[in-house]
């Protein structure tokens, strides 16, 4: 009999747990929307390319958002995924070192300011971004690039919002 009691009360106790268990994170619908664009379509292979990507924050909720700046690297904000033929274009050896720096190395320091800036409701916010400064853009091919940026990044209502896909064409240097 005292086998079966602490069997129910076992049971019981785990059915409360549940029942009373913190809800798990809501998942609202994003804040804003990301759309990007570029003059740079298509252009010939050089060192250090210069291919600015502007990035509009439109809000469409009903109150302000923020939308990250990272003074002097503001790619730093948003994923960007840049794909050359399908396959991930190399990222530089500077960027390299801003994801990942070097553990107490006294010559590695972060430069810069984030800030957010606040955009009111159904207003817009335009950042350029100079994509050489991540990403190894000096090779011919065709490249498909997507930005990406969390509503609320590291917390558990986090919702990724992307924007939509650009392309650029690297021509050979040699093309007319």
């Amino acid at each position: 009999m005292d086998g079966r009691l602490f069997a129910v009360s076992l049971a019981a106790l785990v059915f409360a747990g549940n029942c009373y268990a913190a809800p798990p994170a809501h998942k609202h619908k994003p804040d804003f929307k990301l759309t990007i664009s570029t003059e740079d379509t298509i252009v010939k292979a050089k060192k250090d390319i210069d291919i600015e990507v502007t990035v509009k924050v439109r809000n469409i909720s009903l109150h302000t958002v923020p939308a990250g700046r990272w003074l002097g690297e503001p790619g730093v904000c948003y994923t960007i995924s840049v794909l050359r033929d399908g396959h991930p274009a190399p990222i530089t050896e500077s960027f390299r070192n801003m994801i990942t720096p070097k553990k107490d190395d006294p010559q590695v320091a972060w430069v810069g300011s984030l800030y957010f800036v606040p955009i009111r409701p159904f207003r817009s916010r335009t950042f350029g971004i100079i994509l050489a400064r991540y990403f190894e853009l000096d090779t011919p091919g065709k490249y498909e690039i997507t930005f990406t940026a969390g509503t609320n990044p590291g917390q558990p209502d986090n919702v990724e919002v992307k924007s939509n896909t650009i392309t650029i064409t690297v021509l050979p240097p040699e093309t007319r």
